[in-house]
């Protein structure tokens, strides 16, 4: 064969390796390149991924997903290294091993956060060789991997977000206890002696060991979203009433969107925001969608049958339009991400196109076991420091597949841009030098940053400094009206220094008076310093915001009352419920009143002259079952048809969440041993707590309570199989039992 020939053939073996990797990625639009940046043997199953500072992919992947034994090994967090600078991983090195399985992670400096529940460990590379040496075992006890804690988030506020699902640890003192936030998430309780944030635990490489907890379901009472402080300390519930909520992320203006994996409705796309409460778990009405159903928080979208997972949002200005001011979400099941592009109807967020458009997906999706066709399985999904958009595709195999003791499964990480950016000029364009070198105003640059990292730690340097950059701050404010986001983030920036510097004050409410952004995020300013300072003292500026015509800013006004918890400006607060006709704004502020109003005081609001004052008090009471039969009887003929239907309803019946595994208190090794015929190490989970009870099957057919013990009764199948129409005492709930998309069985009380 001559030297043409030869060239012929190497070419046409070129073209069709080419074409044939092509057919196998993800369809995208005709505006969008789609590459792979790494695959098997380099990654398999990759989960959670997350860039560095430095512009480095970290990789959380292993074995440990989906039936892990405490033998099994543990899942490692890799640095994916690119030597060639061509666009395309070449190598890898183990950071940290020996974890849990990993279903998050962030950075924030030189710290690595990762949610591998049971645990939330973060880790330190002390020596600069690219492999950890310091494991921090921030909280334990969180629950198993389904349903576990995902979704960590660093905010402008300086503290991280996390979303966590219904899984609840097994709460066994003294080494099992999980903090109280989680425990309150979860409907659990502790003696007094158990503290709230239990004792932060510190390893070596080489000492530290993951905490095992058995991956078969543990249902608490709910999921939720909850943030902290960077030590871990000042963990509280943001919302809760979610099933599985995998990711969540904000805009440029700071607001939420996260999706919650369905019971048999299909998947949620929900905004959380303080005190809200979305229906899983919920104590006496429990409504999925929401939407229509005031006693909890609506979605803030369409139900998609799939599976969400990783969420980010677009507002990269090299993009083009379509694409920005959107968020991203994946759906692993479907095998799609979806373009979300939030839309307000008040102060309620919802997409402005109800179809919601694509930008990656399979051409199918995919049953539980395994996938076919495309080799695109979405996971999470980030932005690189070239600005393309990084998905993690998990293997064709739903759990891991293991062959002569390794793991054999597939994994892609693909990385998408838009056609018109040029990726060379984007690569080269942010040199990633140590923030102590940078300038103050190359600090205040990279509050812009499209990653995350960037952003957090440039502003944690300018906090650190203090007042003496206030005037760089202010000034770099004038300049920033035409991006939200930099305005969002020099706010908070200026709000998080004036913790301490009281003359930032008067600052804040000069914000009043100028653009909507800055008005909005001034009001979420004052209430974390009011919150922060715990002065309980809510400027009268900001509370006169109940007035507000725009119902963004009202909806803010009551957070920032309730947060604060100055119950100064009550009736103001009762003035806007007679009058009150947004969604969002009416639910936050009867939710307001549970923490501002003593139950005397809102009792006596149960007789106002005003329908919607009364039916705020009656939501308030309910929710916090502070009511008798008898009272909520009266309230039955209410004239007001709304009331009378919700206390009706009630009458019919607490819901029944299904909570499964330990019991609620906790079982000390004290009360173990008294058991009779039991020994302290013994699982107690199947005796310690009566599930179900007063259950009539709607076929006629009759269940027989049985007991494993004296005094504690269980559920015994008589002749037939508990279904899905069997129908609970009063014909008020129906129980459902389904299948969802991380494989487990879902039960729970649907109420009719």
């Amino acid at each position: 064969m001559n030297l043409r020939a030869t060239f012929i053939v190497v070419n046409l073996l070129s073209c069709l390796s080419v074409w044939s990797q092509t057919e196998d990625f993800p369809l995208v639009p005709d505006d969008m390149e789609v590459r792979v940046f790494a695959q098997e043997p380099l990654v398999r199953n990759p989960c959670a991924i997350t860039f560095d500072s430095k512009g480095r992919l970290f990789v959380g992947m292993g074995p440990q997903y989906r039936r892990p034994k405490p033998e099994t090994e543990g899942d490692k967090v890799f640095v994916l290294y690119d030597s060639d600078q061509d666009g395309v991983a070449d190598g890898r090195k183990a950071f940290a091993e020996g974890l849990n399985n990993i279903q998050g992670m962030v950075w924030l400096g030189d710290q690595l956060w990762i949610a591998n529940s049971p645990d939330l460990t973060v880790v330190r590379d002390l020596d600069g060789d690219d492999e950890a040496d310091e494991y921090l075992r921030l909280y334990t006890d969180l629950g198993n991997i389904e349903h576990g804690l995902h979704g960590l988030n660093w905010a402008p506020d300086g503290k991280l977000y996390m979303s966590k699902g219904n899984s609840k640890g097994l709460n066994q003192a003294p080494d099992r206890i999980a903090p109280k936030a989680f425990r309150e998430l979860w409907g659990m309780s502790a003696p007094e002696d158990v503290p709230d944030f239990p004792e932060p635990r510190l390893f070596t490489k080489t000492t530290y060991r993951n905490t095992f907890h058995d991956p078969n379901d543990d249902w608490g009472l709910n999921g939720g979203v909850l943030r902290c402080n960077p030590d871990g300390s000042d963990l509280e519930i943001v919302s809760r009433g979610m099933r599985n909520p995998w990711d969540i992320a904000f805009d440029s203006q700071f607001n939420w969107i996260g999706t919650d994996n369905d019971q048999n409705l299909g998947d949620k796309i929900f905004s959380p925001f303080y005190s809200a409460n979305f229906g899983w778990g919920h104590p006496w009405s429990y409504d999925w969608l929401g939407d229509d159903h005031l006693p909890t928080a609506p979605s803030a979208g369409p139900l998609f049958e799939g599976s969400g997972t990783g969420v980010i949002f677009c507002d990269i200005e090299s993009y083009p339009e379509h694409y920005r001011g959107v968020y991203l979400i994946n759906d692993w099941l479907k095998r799609e991400v979806y373009l979300y592009k939030p839309h307000w109807k008040g102060a309620w967020m919802r997409p402005l196109n109800e179809s919601l458009g694509t930008l990656a997906s399979a051409g199918k999706g995919r049953t539980m076991k395994a996938s076919s066709g495309r080799r695109f399985d979405p996971v999470d999904i980030e932005f690189g420091p070239d600005q393309a958009i990084y998905i993690s595709s998990w293997g064709r195999q739903y759990g891991a597949s293991m062959r002569d003791g390794r793991m054999v499964n597939e994994g892609r990480i693909y990385k998408l841009w838009p056609k018109s950016l040029d990726m060379s000029a984007t690569a080269s364009s942010e040199p990633f030098a140590s923030f102590s070198e940078l300038s103050t105003s190359k600090l205040i640059k990279q509050l812009a940053s499209h990653m995350p990292v960037r952003r957090a730690d440039a502003q944690n340097a300018l906090v650190k400094q203090g007042s003496q950059v206030v005037p760089y701050l202010k000034k770099a404010l004038e300049k920033a009206e035409e991006s939200s986001a930099i305005e969002t983030w020099l706010l908070w920036t200026l709000g998080r220094i004036g913790l301490d510097d009281r003359s930032l004050d008067s600052f804040f409410q000069e914000q009043w008076q100028t653009t909507f952004n800055r008005r909005l995020q001034s009001l979420r300013i004052v209430a974390f310093q009011v919150k922060e300072r715990h002065s309980n003292d809510f400027p009268a500026y900001a509370a006169l915001g109940l007035r507000e015509e725009n119902a963004r800013l009202r909806h803010e006004s009551v957070l920032g009352l309730h947060q604060s918890k100055d119950n100064r400006w009550n009736k103001e607060l009762v003035r806007l419920l007679a009058l009150e006709d947004d969604r969002l704004v009416y639910y936050s502020a009867w939710q307001a009143m549970r923490d501002l109003f003593t139950v005397s005081q809102q009792k006596a609001l149960l007789k106002n002259h005003q329908p919607s004052v009364r039916r705020a008090a009656l939501l308030s009471l309910l929710e916090d079952d502070a009511l008798s039969d008898p009272e909520i009887q009266e309230m039955t003929r209410d004239p007001d048809a709304t009331s009378a239907f919700l206390a009706q309803k009630r009458l019919g019946g607490k819901a029944a969440p299904v909570i499964k595994g330990p019991a609620i208190s906790l079982l000390t090794e004290e009360k173990a041993s008294k058991e009779p015929g039991l020994q302290p190490e013994d699982d107690l989970s199947t005796f310690a707590l009566e599930l179900v009870r007063g259950l009539e099957a709607e076929s006629g057919r009759d269940y027989e309570q049985a007991s494993l013990r004296q005094g504690v009764p269980c559920l015994y199948r008589s002749s037939v199989s508990l279904a899905s129409n069997s129908r609970a005492t009063g014909g008020r709930n129906l129980y459902s039992r389904s299948q969802c998309g991380c494989g487990c069985w879902r039960r729970s009380w649907n109420a009719i």
